[in-house]
């Protein structure tokens, strides 16, 4: 599992949202998902919407939130922290309950 920090950052002392930053670059034009695709990723993005200061999620969720962040283009320097985020987010252990 990885764990993404979803706790909102500053800019020039405006908080940026990285819920509202990863659930827009999951709906980008350039993934080309399919109607089914769609659905999963709005599962995804709701996911990530309700959760509080992080989240786990399973490699084939992390590996779709990552090729969102990869995919796109036209980043600016403030983007740096939410980026970082998503490629740098620790692999944690899971223990079975």
């Amino acid at each position: 599992m990885r764990k993404i920090d979803l706790t909102p950052y500053k800019i020039s002392d405006q908080e940026i949202s990285v819920k509202d930053g990863l659930t827009t670059l999951m709906f980008q034009k350039g993934l080309n998902l399919s109607a089914r695709d769609i659905i999963s990723q709005d599962t995804l993005a709701r996911r990530i919407e309700e959760s509080n200061g992080s989240i786990l999620v399973e490699e084939s969720e992390y590996q779709r939130i990552r090729k969102a962040v990869e995919s796109f283009t036209g980043y600016g320097r403030g983007d740096i922290p939410l980026i970082q985020r998503v490629l740098d987010a620790p692999d944690v252990p899971v223990k079975e309950a």
